[in-house]
């Protein structure tokens, strides 16, 4: 068994090395980090030089080698999410990023899920020594909300967690499909579960990007036509997802949620005809053209979905252990839904799927009465709609940039206009953060992972990239030429057929530049750097 990590930390700062002193009760453990070479040691507390600066923190998250040299990362602030079996879950909200200078891809299982410890590049010089791993905390991406629940006078824990995976890891439009190892990008296993009387239950779900190879990559139009592979063998990365997907969850329920028309329908095909041509028996597919059964409001529609997949749902099940530890029932697979994003049409169907599951467990337990409905728990119901709409905004921030669409739903159960006018807004924040800064982001994603190894010998950032003449030159043109247009509008001339031909003028230059700037929009979006590109042909 490995040991639990240290949660009360002080760090002591010399000119020469770094200690990290362990504070928890009986500890007289102290980590040292040399600065200059860098090596690491366990020593104890009379070890700390009287001179050093003393500082309070509360986990180390890794270390890092970057042009300008090593840096230490450490936690800094810390607020307290709930206990989880007699676990304390805390919310990593500060960080401080120390320089070396005086002026975990092998955690092991026991540990934490590689697929979703974030920090595990960063950790691989600490855990690399057994006698320092308690001092390496593993850190997960997603959304955690912890609740205590009363129905019917019945107290029970519901928790709700979304552990996004690190592989293909990144942004909206600059990570779509799989790679070549099967790793679907934005992979997110949501786990709901329900801890009452020493009995627990919880039931899994994932979603992740259609498991072809495919790309949509951000050129300033509203939304850019889907790129499906011409070269790339689909079959390939299509059985590498789904034969580890059976190995870890068991049968797979496909929910496709995609348009099946326009420019997703393509998709659509090419996932449908992957399913059956592999030919599996531990796959289910469903394609549900969500817009299309939906529109006009008619969400309602959705009981359409639920319906069709009740049947598969019970048999898949849930997992539930009692108080006595004996294991009543296993979830024998996972329903993996997608949209486009796999952020807003896929977090509705998942919160209704869960809902369902929830039904049944709280039932099996003794909370629910026989006949009684989750809907018609006013209080629980409450709880339950917003932890998922928060789960929605949370997963859509870390992808997309802003909050999930379709929340309103999510929070009340209807569709409603502010809903639709809320989406439009949050639908325009991330056309201009999807197009003009999601490079940067993507980039500090891959160093982060370290998909991405800084040469220490490079004598200039790889992020200082000359921008191409059409860059600067165009953008300036067109406000120059709708600004005289508008002027000449506003400064009428001598007659009216020469102010026409200066508006006609200025106005044919400014919508040809634009024009222009848009037949050229890959050469003006923010596009990653430190990462070579995928090829779609």
């Amino acid at each position: 068994m490995a040991a639990a990590a240290y949660e009360q930390l002080k760090l002591h700062i010399t000119p020469e090395k770094f200690y990290v002193e362990a504070c928890d009760d009986g500890a007289d453990d102290v980590l040292t980090i040399d600065r200059v070479s860098t090596e690491v040691t366990l020593a104890v507390k009379k070890d700390v030089p009287p001179s050093a600066v003393t500082r309070p923190i509360f986990g180390i998250l890794g270390t890092i080698h970057l042009v300008a040299g090593n840096y230490l990362i450490v936690i800094t602030k810390k607020t307290k999410v709930g206990e989880f079996f007699n676990h304390v879950i805390w919310k990593a909200t500060d960080f401080d990023v120390l320089s070396y200078k005086k002026t975990m891809l092998h955690l092991t299982d026991i540990q934490a899920d590689q697929r979703f410890v974030w920090n595990g590049h960063l950790l691989r010089e600490l855990s690399a020594q057994p006698e320092v791993h308690r001092f390496a905390l593993p850190v997960l991406h997603g959304f955690i909300a912890m609740h205590s629940c009363s129905i019917n006078g019945k107290y029970f824990d519901w928790i709700l967690i979304s552990r996004r995976s690190c592989f293909r890891a990144g942004v909206r439009y600059y990570v779509r499909g799989i790679d070549s190892e099967g790793h679907a990008a934005n992979f997110v296993e949501t786990e709901q579960i329900v801890h009452y009387n020493g009995s627990k239950a919880s039931f899994v779900q994932t979603r992740g990007s259609i498991p072809v190879f495919w790309a949509q990559r951000p050129n300033l139009k509203y939304k850019p036509r889907p790129q499906i592979s011409k070269v790339a063998n689909h079959m390939d990365g299509f059985q590498r997802h789904f034969d580890s997907q059976v190995i870890i969850y068991g049968k797979q329920v496909i929910i496709n949620l995609i348009n099946q028309k326009g420019s997703e329908k393509p998709l659509g095909q090419t996932f449908a005809t992957m399913v059956s041509s592999l030919g599996s028996g531990m796959m289910r597919y469903i394609a549900f053209d969500f817009h299309k059964e939906c529109k006009n409001m008619r969400w309602d529609r959705l009981s359409i979905l639920l319906d069709e997949v009740a049947e598969m749902q019970d048999e898949l099940s849930y997992f539930l252990v009692d108080s006595a530890g004996q294991v009543v029932t296993n979830q024998e697979g996972v329903f993996r839904s997608n949209c486009m994003d796999c952020l807003d049409r896929t977090n509705v169907v998942q919160s209704l799927l869960a809902r369902r599951s929830l039904q049944a467990q709280l039932q099996r337990l003794g909370v629910l009465h026989v006949g009684q409905k989750l809907e018609e728990q006013d209080e629980f119901e409450k709880i339950y709609k917003n932890a998922w709409a928060d789960n929605a905004n949370a997963c859509a921030k870390q992808y997309a940039g802003t909050g999930a669409l379709k929340t309103d739903f999510t929070r009340t159960g209807k569709r409603t206009h502010l809903g639709l006018i809320m989406d439009g807004w949050n639908s325009m924040i991330r056309y201009y953060k999807n197009n003009f800064s999601d490079g940067f982001r993507q980039d500090s994603i891959d160093l982060f992972l370290g998909n991405y190894s800084v040469d220490e010998l490079e004598s200039h950032s790889p992020l200082s990239v000359p921008r191409d003449w059409k860059f600067l030159a165009l953008p300036i043109i067109m406000v120059v030429a709708f600004s005289m247009c508008i002027i000449c509008l506003l400064m009428a001339g001598d007659t009216w057929t020469e102010t026409l031909a200066y508006v006609l003028f200025w106005g044919v230059a400014s919508i040809g530049t634009f024009f222009i700037i848009l037949y050229n929009g890959k050469d003006f979006v923010d596009a990653p750097r430190l990462v070579q590109k995928e090829k779609i042909d």
